[in-house]
């Protein structure tokens, strides 16, 4: 029996949008079958952190350029360990 891969470890991207839209971004999101999900940040602006497994990205990349004709966002890269700390 064939076992299912499980990736070892999550990439991430960093999405910003107006709060109001986190409902809309969440529904449009997962009716793309777990291929990723996001964790809140902060809420105003709404700061979201997408997860989802390095072999997926470009699949996820292209879902969200789809989201952005029904919801206004932003999204780039996940910002490294080294970044990320000195905008602390």
């Amino acid at each position: 029996m064939a076992s299912a891969r499980t990736a070892e470890r999550s990439d991430f991207l960093l999405a910003r949008l107006d709060p109001s839209q986190v409902a809309m971004f969440r529904f449009l999101l997962e009716a793309y079958d777990n291929l990723a999900y996001f964790t809140v940040l902060e809420r105003r602006p709404a700061l979201l952190k997408i997860s989802f497994a390095p072999e997926s990205r470009l699949e996820v990349e292209a879902t969200l350029r789809k989201m952005q004709a029904s919801v206004a966002f932003e999204w780039q890269a996940w910002p490294d360990q080294e970044e990320w700390r000195g905008r602390q």
